[in-house]
């Protein structure tokens, strides 16, 4: 007997196969079943392979590396559904051209911004801005708004100056700041994979150079009000800062957390050095490795900025969240999210809990659509910059109870303080649906919206986080019909 899913005929002509593809996330705690694993051979082979599936009204999700902490690359489970469910691949897109004259890299879906980064810098070129990490693929890590550090950068979508996007019925749109008047660029580049498959990006890009980087060791205190106002001058003193601090470790007997005495933080500058390239070698890698310790570096700005981890730092769960807030904020923000998080403690009753460790950086505003950095919202009275918090909750030991503990607490500190601080969430890290709040922050939510379902009628490429996060209410029952 035939079966009601889409024969697999059809999707072997232009597709690597696979069935019954079960995906994960990069820590393998979120995952789906998807009837098929599809990476198309090239864009053309990706336009047929939507043709054939809009008819029946096929769920696909495109995914790059799985990295993040949250539903947002999640497929619709087969359990759900009963429309044929592909997760799409699109790692055989791996052209790449360089335009020296325009300083341009146009390149495929398929780069991972590891490799792009090698690529480039074998041609003596870098990116204008980056993240801390590098593990992501580059479309996937641009549509959700990754970032670096620095007053004058923006996310790494910033530097986006076009695209080539596929509709769900396979239609090709290409969109730059000439034929569109940037205005549909300002939707794309920060798509959430709602908006179609993106299978190639152009991208401002610079000569290489060498950068100066500093690390000092800070003395903590419980005296939150003083600390994140030392921390607040640093942004006054330093453009391209992160502050890996404060750290606190969970001591079992006591059942709290004990903040430690010191924390560290690191800036970068531009520098006339021209001798040994040496951050990679005096090693400190996102916060991993040898890092709390006071020492200058120079290194090509890729690997100053986000340098590549020479091994495993940890393996177990850990939940993350990543707010943006007008950086104005910086202390009264900063001692209040501490504070709150000291109060959730009594309830932190799950085993294995080991570090929660504070970040901060600093982002210039933008105006893409859903940009956590977007200033549509600002007052006269802004700066446009946006201070960013991360908190990680690390455990030695991966637990699912102490996990989902962790990550329902996170998910309290939005609607906290959301209003008060005029907070974004991070897309894919811990972010609770409320598409009113959302609406409030994100004020071109309707124009995104309107492309949204011009780009996917049927919502084909839809699933519950962005249904929910987005009031997608159209699509709101096609998921599981």
């Amino acid at each position: 007997m035939i079966g009601l899913k889409v024969p697999l005929l059809l999707v072997l002509l232009h597709a690597v196969f696979g069935s019954a593809y079960r995906w994960f996330n990069w820590q393998s705690e979120i995952t789906c079943e998807s009837d098929a694993y599809i990476a198309p051979e090239n864009e053309n082979a990706t336009s047929s392979f939507l043709r054939e599936q809009y008819s029946r009204g096929s769920l696909i999700k495109v995914v790059g590396n799985g990295h993040g902490f949250g539903n947002l690359t999640t497929c619709v489970d087969t359990s759900r559904t009963e429309k044929p469910s592909y997760i799409v691949s699109l790692t055989n897109l791996n052209h790449l051209h360089i335009d020296r004259e325009s300083m341009t890299v146009t390149f495929g879906a398929g780069w991972d911004v590891y490799d792009l980064i090698n690529e480039l810098k074998a041609n003596g070129l870098s990116f204008n801005y980056l993240g801390a990490m590098r593990v992501q693929n580059f479309v996937g890590a641009v549509s959700t708004g990754t970032h670096g550090t620095g007053s004058s950068l923006g996310n790494m979508a910033t530097q986006v100056i076009g695209l080539r996007v596929l509709d769900s019925q396979g239609n090709l749109r290409i969109i730059n700041e000439t034929t569109n008047a940037g205005e549909d660029l300002k939707a794309f580049r920060v798509s959430l994979g709602a908006l179609g498959l993106i299978t190639e990006l152009t991208i401002k890009v610079e000569p290489t150079h060498l950068v100066k980087k500093t690390t000092k060791v800070l003395n903590a205190t419980t005296n939150y009000s003083q600390m994140y106002g030392e921390i607040a001058q640093l942004y006054k003193d330093h453009d391209r800062l992160t502050v890996w601090g404060p750290h606190f470790d969970w001591d079992d007997k006591v059942q709290d957390w004990e903040i430690e005495p010191t924390y560290f933080a690191s800036w970068w500058e531009p520098t006339n050095y021209t001798g040994t390239r040496n951050c990679t070698l005096n090693y400190c890698a996102n916060g991993c490795g040898d890092c709390k310790k006071n020492y200058i570096c120079y290194d090509e700005v890729s690997d100053a900025v986000s340098c590549p981890a020479a091994g495993l730092c940890t393996n177990e769960f850990y939940a993350e969240i990543e707010h943006f807030f007008p950086i104005e904020h910086l202390v009264d923000f900063a001692t209040n999210y501490t504070v709150f998080q000291q109060n959730q403690t009594p309830r932190m009753k799950a085993p294995y809990n080991e570090q929660m460790i504070f970040q901060y950086r600093i982002l210039k505003g933008d105006d893409t659509y859903l940009s956590p950095a977007n200033t549509y919202n600002l007052g006269p009275e802004s700066s446009g910059l946006f201070g960013v918090l991360e908190i990680d909750w690390l455990q030695t030991y991966n637990n699912f109870t102490t996990l989902w503990q962790n990550q329902a607490l996170a998910e309290e500190f939005l609607p906290r303080f959301g209003e008060t601080y005029n907070v974004r969430s991070h897309w894919n890290k811990m972010s609770p649906p409320n598409a009113t709040y959302i609406q409030e922050k994100f004020p071109k939510l309707p124009e995104f919206l309107d492309i949204q379902e011009r780009q996917d009628p049927k919502c084909q490429f839809t699933n519950d986080f962005l249904i929910q996060q987005l009031g997608i209410t159209r699509c709101a029952n096609h998921l599981s019909m």
